[in-house]
């Protein structure tokens, strides 16, 4: 299911520059969508699967349901995104560890 396995590559394995346009990208478009009451986990999941072309549909409802992010709501949003990403990445590496899509 997974089609993207090398994502956590992409983002994990990035070099910094890499890691801040990822971010910045995807912060961008979850703070033109983000309000008070918002879920960062969904809006950036959302985002991802509007930017990959590897994550389908099947992919982002897994990512939805394992992800396991502590998010500090107090935080800038940028953080928060950068702490989204970073769960992301260590969920699909464990995929690709155990050659399963979800």
């Amino acid at each position: 299911m997974f089609q993207n396995q090398s994502y956590h590559r992409r983002f994990g394995g990035a070099r910094p520059d890499q890691q801040y346009e990822i971010v910045a990208s995807l912060t961008a478009i979850v703070r033109d969508q983000h309000s008070s009451d918002a879920d960062v986990e969904a809006l950036v999941l959302s985002a991802l699967a509007q930017q990959s072309g590897g994550l389908d549909t099947p992919d982002i409802l897994a990512l939805r349901a394992q992800l396991d992010v502590a998010i500090d709501e107090q935080a800038p949003l940028r953080q928060q995104v950068q702490a989204v990403l970073a769960a992301i990445a260590s969920t699909t590496a464990q995929w690709d560890r155990t050659g399963r899509g979800a």
